[in-house]
């Protein structure tokens, strides 16, 4: 039987399955048979004419790259005691290696997200995997924790390439009606992802025994994708003329976002009174001050015109939600959750990262059915739902005590899980189409920026609310304060989303 017959059993097979869980799964069969034509319709069978659409080839293709950066990212966390203890650092210098890329992708997002809309996507989504790739390799054979924090400065830059320009190929090539349905997709792999990393992440450790296997095993993967990326992604044609650069601007910008999340990191490890942290914050302050001044009065083509989010509620609340969503319900509470299962219940590092993928594999579940529901039903009440969601699971897991079964905290993370697939997708969605096409590389670096700032405000209430819990009891009862502290912030997501016109619904 040849291909052709082939691919036309599966899809037999897979008719009556909702298009937004198997059209993935199919691409990666129906991409080798190029000739193959049939009719669209809302079935797999009738589906799955479109796969050989260039449209779905980039879904594919980004989707393999926002895959490829949640999956290295999540594998340093498993990796970090092996780091420092094969550089005979302490665990706070190690942890400065994810923070390096925190800091890349925070402060780089909308400088780069402006210039893919003037210089093009495909090039920057190439330069971010290529370069991703030589410097993953290069990780592998880092000689120092500092030379592995610079290049973990540089990976940020690049996940900051590629995430900005995943979102915004798609939201260029599918039409309103299926681009819910795109990014969900989308946005499932990214959590798949972070689920598979620890895992990923674990397993090469104990086969070869080192943490650079971790480098030495993804470097490969980017340069593939890079090369699927240069024969199947098309050029994109800026649209409006060559328009002047803003220079000071982005130096301002850029240096602001890095001081503010390096003063964030230094205050968790050095203390809020220290002498660094206080310099490094008021730097922050007075290069935030000299951006906005320099946007809003100098600047001919600023590189973020400010006065959008005083004219363009849809774009404000949906960023202003990200950041809450963020704080309450990522990298902090994945930090709060594997405190509590190790030091709380008193269970294994296993059990606390298969806890973990409560949340991870539910949310990679519902991303693509919320993204797919909100081209039919607008992405409002399923941001504002999600984050209700969120809040109940927040208030849920602050009530669990030392005595509580795993299977009972495992559903509440589930329940979070839900919440946050019900948010994700449907607000991109939403932000992205608040602007015009012209500008969707500045729309999606803008979102990507406020992840990346409400990840890191996460990590720093949750440090704070955690320091100098001392005995069993203690720390229990300041993990449910922070685990109450995310759910107030959670709240305020839910009264910004709910915020949202109608229109924009």
């Amino acid at each position: 039987m040849d291909f052709s017959k082939n691919i036309l059993s599966i899809q037999l097979i897979l008719s009556k399955i909702p298009c937004c869980y198997a059209q993935t799964f199919l691409s990666l069969l129906a991409v080798s048979d190029p000739e193959r034509s049939f009719l669209q319709g809302k079935t797999i069978m009738e589906f799955s004419s479109t796969f050989l659409s260039h449209k779905w080839k980039i879904l594919f293709i980004t989707a393999l790259g926002v895959f490829l950066m949640p999956l290295d990212s999540s594998m340093l966390f498993i990796a970090a005691p092996q780091i420092a203890a094969a550089f005979h650092e302490d665990a706070a210098l190690a942890t400065w290696v994810p923070t390096a890329s925190l800091i890349g992708v925070t402060a780089f997002s909308i400088p780069l997200g402006r210039l893919s809309d003037v210089w093009g996507r495909k090039r920057l989504y190439l330069v971010g995997l290529v370069v991703a790739g030589i410097v993953a390799l290069t990780a592998g054979f880092a000689r120092n924790s500092y030379h592995l924090i610079g290049l973990r400065l540089v990976t940020g830059i690049c996940s900051a390439l590629i995430s900005t320009n995943s979102w915004a190929l798609i939201s260029e090539v599918f039409p309103a009606r299926e681009r819910g349905k795109a990014l969900g997709i989308n946005t499932a792999c990214v959590f798949v992802g972070l689920s598979a990393g620890p895992v990923i992440g674990g397993l090469l450790i104990t086969q070869f025994g080192t943490w650079r296997a971790t480098f030495f095993s993804v470097a490969p993967f980017y340069l593939i994708v890079a090369a699927l990326s240069f024969r199947w992604l098309p050029e994109t044609k800026p649209s409006g003329l060559r328009r002047p650069s803003d220079l000071p601007g982005a130096l301002s910008f850029i240096s602001a976002l890095s001081l503010l999340v390096l003063g964030l990191s230094l205050g968790r490890t050095s203390g809020w009174s220290s002498l660094i942290t206080i310099t490094v914050l008021g730097l922050s302050f007075i290069m935030s001050v000299l951006f906005v001044y320099l946007e809003l009065r100098v600047a001919k083509d600023p590189m973020l015109d400010l006065r959008i989010f005083g004219r363009n509620s849809q774009f404000t609340l949906g960023n202003l939600s990200t950041l809450f969503h963020y704080i309450s319900a990522h990298q902090g509470l994945t930090v709060l959750v594997s405190f509590y299962v190790q030091w709380v219940l008193n269970r294994s590092a296993a059990v606390a990262g298969v806890m973990t993928l409560a949340k991870y594999l539910t949310m990679a579940v519902f991303s693509p059915f919320c993204g797919w529901l909100s081209d039919r039903i607008g992405p409002r009440w399923l941001c504002t739902l999600g984050m209700i969601l969120v809040t109940v699971s927040l208030v849920l897991l602050a009530g669990m005590a030392p005595d509580t079964g795993l299977i009972d905290a495992f559903s509440r993370l589930c329940l979070l899980g839900v919440g946050i697939g019900l948010f994700a997708s449907p607000n991109i969605n939403s932000v992205l189409s608040s602007l015009p096409q012209d500008q969707l590389g500045t729309a999606s670096g803008t979102l990507n920026t406020f992840r990346s700032l409400g990840s890191a405000l996460g990590m720093v209430l949750i440090g704070g609310i955690l320091s100098g819990g001392t005995t069993a009891s203690g720390f229990a009862a300041q993990v449910q304060t922070a685990f109450l502290a995310l759910s107030i912030v959670g709240f305020l997501g839910v009264m910004v989303s709910a915020s949202r016109k109608k229109a924009a619904a």
